[in-house]
Parts: structure tokens; sequence; C-alpha cells
């Protein structure tokens, strides 16, 4: 005659549950609400996820091994600026937006004084300087205008494809909606790594394997920045 195993009540806590979790969380809906969350995350962050790995691993070689993917190219010119435009900085600013069919917000104003310079044997007193920066994911504008001048000069650089690529990777001049997508990007990341380390403990090893496998790669971390400093 065979004998049947007594039911586990419901809500009972798992035996040999996630390692590391409190007991009273060792629960059959604690592991499935970390399944579930592990698959979510993961469907939301696949093909980001791809997006960043592949631009990472160029971020990180293309200065090494010369990777010619990345590539800007420069270019100059000067335009002349009428009397009202040049009034101020945020006319300035103004102006060159539309001219460049851009929106203001998107050119950063930096201010330089007038001061006072050496030149040889005696000084020279140089004029105020502004530059308006825009650094967007299909390239950069540098523009320079010396106060008391009726011109600016200009400073482009277009990227290609995989220059627009990185710029996203690093959410630099970029929408901040992009940014935001990229925050939870990043959360998602760290809700994978959570749930799987606690879903790993539930089905294998033991604790010091966990901690093992969790100090060699944060061990790698902490000795390349080292040498790298």
């Amino acid at each position: 005659m065979s004998t049947l195993a007594p039911s586990r009540p419901a809500g009972a806590p798992l035996s040999g549950g996630p390692l590391f979790l409190p007991p009273r969380w060792r629960r059959a809906e604690v592991l499935r609400w970390l399944k579930r969350t592990h698959a979510w995350c993961g469907l939301w962050g696949g093909v980001f996820g791809l997006l960043f790995g592949a631009t990472g691993i160029l971020l990180n070689h293309r200065a090494v091994m010369k990777l010619p993917v990345v590539e800007a190219v420069p270019s100059n010119m000067t335009i002349q600026v009428s009397e009202p435009h040049r009034a101020n900085p945020e006319a300035m600013r103004t102006w060159l937006a539309q001219t460049l069919q851009l929106r203001p917000e998107q050119l950063r104003i930096e201010r330089q004084p007038a001061k006072a310079v050496s030149w040889g044997d005696s000084a020279l007193q140089q004029p105020e300087r502004w530059e308006l920066i825009h650094s967007g994911p299909k390239g950069s504008i540098n523009a320079e205008y010396w106060v008391g001048n009726s011109a600016v000069s200009l400073k482009r650089r277009d990227g290609n494809a995989f220059y627009m690529l990185t710029r996203f990777h690093m959410a630099q001049g970029v929408h901040p909606l992009w940014i935001l997508v990229a925050d939870s990007i990043a959360g998602c990341l760290i809700m994978l790594s959570v749930t799987g380390a606690l879903m790993w403990s539930r089905l294998h090893g033991s604790r010091l394997m966990a901690l093992g496998l969790f100090g060699l790669p944060l061990s790698g971390l902490l000795v390349g920045a080292a040498l790298s400093l």
C-alpha cells in the first residue's frame, strides 16, 4: 500500500527555499513573483540590452583597437551676425538656434568675462567670450563669439550611424524621454541581477558557492579599477 506524503499547508514556507531570503519569505508565492519579475524585466530590457551591450563593446575598445566604425566628420565656417543678435548671449542663442534649425534650449551657453592677458612686455584687454555648445546624437556644434566682432565661428562634427548609437548609449544630448528609458533599462538590469541570484540560490548550490561566484566579478571590478587609477 502506497502512502501519500502530507500536503504542505497553503502559504507555508518552502523547504530549501532561496538561501538569501528570510524564512518567512520562502513561500511559493514569493518564488512565483521572482520568476514573473525576472521574465518581464528580461522582456523589457532584451532589445535595449542588445543595443547597450553592442555599443558598450565599441566604446570599450575603440581607443585601444582604433576601431574605424565610430567616425565624426569635422567642418568649420564663419557666419556674419547682425547687431541686434549680438546684444547679449540670449539673443545670440535665439538667432543661432533658428539659423541651425535647433531649439534654443539645445544650445548651452558658456560665458567667459573680459580680462587682461599678458602679451610680451605689456598687457592687453581680452574681450568677453561667448561659447554656445550643442551636443546631440547626430553630432556636435561649437559656436565661438568674441564681443565686438561681427561674425561667429562654427565648428561642427557630423557623426555616422555608429556615432549616433554610442551617443544614445551615453545618453548625451538626447531628449529627456530617452534618459528615462535608459534609467528603466538600468533598473531592469538591477532587478534581473537580484531576482536571478535569488532564483539560482533556490535551485542550485550552497551559500559558499554563491558567495564565490558573486565575489569573483566583484574582485575583478575592484582590481581593474585600481589598476586604472
